[in-house]
């Protein structure tokens, strides 16, 4: 056997290729090569069809020169690359993901739907180097043209983005034709959300006239006081609830509790002293469990609760469910409202982003700390919202929700004093050993 190989140093590698000869039936001895791939696999013995060895070796010097010593890979059908995705037993993918930027089963759950319902089909038949951004659009269009969404076509496409791109990751395609092709417009249409006074009859001082219960009128409190997300709401536990704060740090979905949250950051919110005194009432039936609960606080109260009330509610303050659905009033409206009353109050942006948890790289770096001093103004709005519900003043004049932005800067922060984003470990274990 002949071999051509390198060496570095004193350290054996392995040989580009080997030679050998073979006796055929007939009594010919003809030379044959092995050789690695990129990958390190050994391939199957080729015939070089030559009976002279230096011959031989000279060919295979001259396809390793050429690039032509180890033939192309067959790239497989989508069919055969999609095979076990979207499960998280069998999905390569999914587990490389979990390792860097894991995903929730919630989202999962989406992208198989998408892969089983608008993908697998269409593409199987395609080797992958043969799904062309030209294809792509084709499909786009398609799924266009049986009148679905753009905003649900782009997430089909998301679901396709990923699998193409990882294809591309393991060099099993050479480019990425997704890199071409952009999602399709999305429908313009403008969200109208709650106005003060539609907020003002929302929370009334007979709160009873528009809840049911003071679970769920407590619960739409908050998220008018702090933009939280629903899961975020269901998911706030007595032992996050501190002072003068609440501790956002994961979210409760239809599989369960999520220890993170939907942007992967967790935050601090400040609560001003009102919003303080309603979750305390409710932290004493339920302890450090799920704030809003109504079995002690093992489980929270469920969205199709929190879902109907709020419908109920703008029922029962002139909004039609027609005017609802054409306005795209829902829970989330509420963080829409938050967002906008801060900075419609002349908080800065950054502080906006901070509480709402609409997070990017800058702000993350910025915000490392959180001291709830240093959010006055986010507490100044709370305090205006949650006055709603109060007599009016004595010369018959009814609150501003608007803070004056004279008032604001001249408020002087107390010495700062760091506090970590995360509550200390004692802190948590303390409200524990006392509930």
């Amino acid at each position: 056997m002949t071999a051509i190989s390198k060496k570095e140093g004193l350290m054996r590698t392995k040989a580009i290729f080997s030679v050998f000869g073979r006796k055929l039936p007939s009594g010919k001895t003809v030379f044959y090569y092995q050789c690695y791939d990129p990958k390190g696999k050994r391939q199957w013995a080729k015939s070089t069809g030559i009976t002279k060895k230096t011959e031989a070796v000279a060919y295979c010097t001259r396809l390793f020169r050429d690039g032509l010593l180890i033939p192309e890979q067959k790239v497989p059908t989508f069919s055969e690359f999609s095979n076990g995705w979207w499960e998280f037993e069998t999905c390569r993918y999914i587990k490389w993901r979990q390792l860097h930027e894991p995903f929730t089963k919630g989202t999962v759950d989406i992208h198989r739907n998408s892969f089983i319902n608008h993908i697998k089909d269409y593409f199987a038949k395609y080797r992958l180097d043969e799904i062309t951004p030209d294809v792509i659009e084709r499909w786009l269009l398609s799924q266009s043209e049986k009148g679905l969404k753009a905003s649900t076509v782009n997430l089909q496409y998301k679901t396709l983005r990923l699998m193409i791109g990882e294809a591309f990751r393991q060099k099993i395609i050479k480019n990425n034709p997704c890199k071409e092709v952009k999602d399709i417009k999305s429908e313009d249409f403008e969200r109208e959300i709650l106005t003060i006074e539609e907020v003002r009859k929302l929370f009334p001082a007979d709160w009873a006239s528009i809840w049911q219960d003071s679970v769920i009128y407590k619960a739409h409190r908050l998220a008018a006081c702090t933009g939280v997300r629903i899961g975020e709401l269901r998911g706030l536990r007595g032992e996050y609830v501190f002072d003068d704060y609440i501790y956002i740090t994961g979210q409760f979905t239809r599989d369960g509790y999520v220890p993170n949250t939907k942007t992967k950051h967790n935050r601090n919110i400040p609560i001003s002293p009102v919003m303080r005194q309603e979750l305390e009432e409710l932290i004493q039936i339920n302890k450090n469990g799920y704030v809003f609960s109504d079995d002690g606080g093992i489980t929270p109260v469920t969205t199709s609760r929190i879902y109907r009330q709020f419908d109920r509610a703008l029922e029962l303050i002139g909004i039609s469910h027609e005017d609802k659905l054409k306005r795209n009033l829902s829970f989330h409206a509420w963080r829409h409202f938050f967002n906008t009353l801060l900075r419609m109050s002349n908080v800065s942006d950054s502080k906006v982003q901070s509480v709402t948890g609409h997070r990017s790289m800058r702000m993350t770096e910025h915000y490392t700390h959180f001291d709830t001093r240093q959010f006055t103004e986010v507490k100044d709005v709370q305090a205006e919202l949650l006055s709603f519900n109060q007599p009016e003043n004595v010369d018959g004049k009814t609150r501003k929700l608007i803070p004056n932005k004279k008032t604001i800067e001249k408020k002087k922060p107390a010495k700062k004093k760091t506090i970590k984003t995360k509550p200390a470990k004692k802190t948590i274990a303390k409200k524990r050993a006392s509930a």
